[in-house]
């Protein structure tokens, strides 16, 4: 007779998905006979069930409301689609198309190895310059795209930190051929004893080293509105919502979202020495099988110096990506008047004009300088491709990301129109009796809980119009909370499947799902704190959050 263990992993688990697409729309069904809010109740639950549990692929569901908001009376065709393409799309579309010219220069290598550089050879500071490199660079580029990058140089410079058999033979190996780690073994062909051991503390060593970049990365992804997809969500929702006119600026988001990475970053990196003080500290033992350190730099600057110098194509694709970041925070800084305010027109300008306008120049410029005055004597004038092409673009951008956010911005909307999010946010009214901090604490906790189980954008894109709801009924200024619950939904620091990131150290670290668990939890806990910190505080400053004008909802 067959186990309960046994039944479902032979004839339930293979065909889960299947059962998840039929069954949920079926039992889901009754709601569709309660009015408005319970028939977009209904579509939201779908889509959400569906995202947890990847029945479909996140785009795909993420287009289930072109089907069903018309169907149920919720929104029109015309209105549903209009929704798929807002400014923050257009945001999101010339940020990463950048961010593909910089990894198409290899920018973000130099970057990432010449900072290695400055921090020295030991493991304790390899982490911290390992985390600067992911932190910054996900503020403009995918935190995935950031951590596939950094992992190879991870196992690389970790390799280089000890020992090898083949090093008398071969000399110093470059770190390209570190990659695949090398067994010194015996005549018998078995390990020697002190060849295990340095392998098992290399191992030891490379898991915080792996997990230090994931969260470095989820943590620099919410300094910018471009770094991740929550912080676009918001965007769009937010405008949406309470229109273009409410202080909230990609210079004002950055007052918030820099100072919440650095001081984040800088207390994992803290912990995570205190949580993996045994593995770092046994590599100060003499038979831990560890090179001399000018060695280890020696090599690391040796991969430096084969990239040469800097080239035009890569000083053209860095100029552009400055340009691009200036414009945009010194459009209207708040603080001060912005360039945007030298048009005297009646229809204002957007972050999606800025980014267009500069990976239209990307497509223009060339990306050799053999042209007038720049080609070298006697050389025939040729045509240059452009620092970006098409092709490219078309290959490596994720499209899946513009569709997930349209989904999310179709859910609001018809949250919104419905009246769910009213009726939620009234189920939730008991919590306008406590304090606003304690409101806050809830929040950003319960976000980052079921963030770890779903795609980060997608649970924005679902609570973000709850809460928005929330802060009206408790008569909050509705950035004191939807602004945490956005980085909130950033922060999943436990599980592999919380972010990509996650996913990609934990399968090239080998680890067990405890090692990311036990960092993760800490993690939780200070990233919360250091948020609702910030917000207290520099959220004071700049939105005007204080007690005496908590109870003002922007109109």
């Amino acid at each position: 007779m067959l186990s309960c263990k046994t039944f479902f992993q032979t004839y339930v688990s293979p065909k889960m998905k299947t059962l998840v697409i039929v069954l949920t729309p079926l039992l889901l069904l009754p709601l569709i006979f309660n009015g408005a809010e319970a028939r977009a109740g209904y579509c939201v639950l779908l889509m959400t069930i569906f995202w947890l549990t990847s029945a479909l692929p996140e785009a795909v569901t993420s287009l289930l409301p072109i089907v069903l908001f018309p169907l149920l009376d919720i929104l029109s065709t015309s209105e549903v689609c209009a929704l798929y393409i807002k400014q923050s799309n257009i945001v999101f579309f010339g940020g990463v198309v950048l961010a593909l010219g910089v990894e198409r220069s290899n920018l973000h290598r130099r970057i990432a190895l010449r900072v290695i550089l400055t921090f020295g050879t030991n493991p304790r500071w390899l982490m911290l310059g390992f985390m600067s490199v992911s932190m910054s660079l996900s503020l403009w580029i995918s935190n995935s795209g950031v951590t596939a990058m950094l992992i190879p140089i991870v196992n690389a410079v970790v390799d280089e930190l000890f020992h090898d058999s083949m090093d008398v033979e071969m000399g110093a190996n470059s770190l390209a051929s570190q990659h695949s780690s090398i067994v010194t073994l015996q005549e018998t062909g078995q390990p020697t004893k002190q060849c295990s051991r340095s392998n098992d503390i290399k191992q030891k060593v490379k898991v915080p080293f792996l997990i230090a970049v994931s969260y470095a990365a989820s943590l620099g992804g919410t300094g910018t509105l471009i770094g991740s997809g929550a912080p676009l969500a918001f965007k769009g929702i937010f405008e949406d919502l309470y229109g273009s006119d409410t202080g909230l600026s990609f210079a004002t988001w950055m007052a918030i979202g820099v100072p919440v990475a650095l001081i984040t970053t800088l207390l994992a990196w803290i912990w995570l020495q205190v949580l993996f003080a045994a593995d770092f500290k046994s590599t100060a033992n003499d038979d831990c099988g560890m090179r001399n350190k000018e060695d280890i730099k020696s090599s690391i600057r040796n991969q430096y110096t084969e990239l040469g110098p800097m080239t035009y194509y890569e000083k053209s694709i860095l100029f552009l990506f400055g340009l691009l970041i200036v414009l945009w925070v010194s459009k209207d800084p708040q603080f001060m008047p912005g360039w945007e305010d030298l048009f005297h027109q009646e229809n204002r300008i957007g972050d999606g004009t800025v980014a267009i306008a500069v990976v239209v120049l990307a497509f223009i410029l060339p990306s050799e300088p053999n042209f007038l005055c720049f080609r070298k004597a006697g050389e025939e004038s040729s045509s240059s491709p452009a620092l970006l092409e098409w092709s490219y673009v078309q290959r490596k951008f994720p499209w899946s990301v513009l569709l997930l956010l349209g989904g999310g911005y179709a859910i609001s909307d018809a949250s919104k129109v419905s009246g769910l999010s009213v009726l939620l946010a009234n189920y939730l009214s008991s919590l306008a009796t406590l304090p606003p901090f304690a409101v806050l604490l809830i929040m950003c906790f319960l976000t980052s809980a079921i963030t770890e189980i779903a795609s980060n954008t997608a649970i924005a894109s679902i609570l973000l119009p709850i809460v928005a709801q929330i802060t009206e009924v408790a008569k909050l200024n509705p950035l004191y909370l939807m602004m945490p619950v956005t980085f909130s939904c950033c922060h999943a620091f436990m599980l592999p499947v919380g972010t990509p990131s996650n996913a990609m150290v934990f399968s090239a670290g080998k680890m067990k799902p405890g090692d990311m668990m036990k960092a993760g939890a800490v993690m939780k806990i200070i990233s919360i704190f250091v948020l609702c910190s910030i917000m207290e505080t520099v959220g004071v400053a700049i939105f005007g959050l204080s007690n005496s004008q908590q109870s003002i909802c922007i109109e």
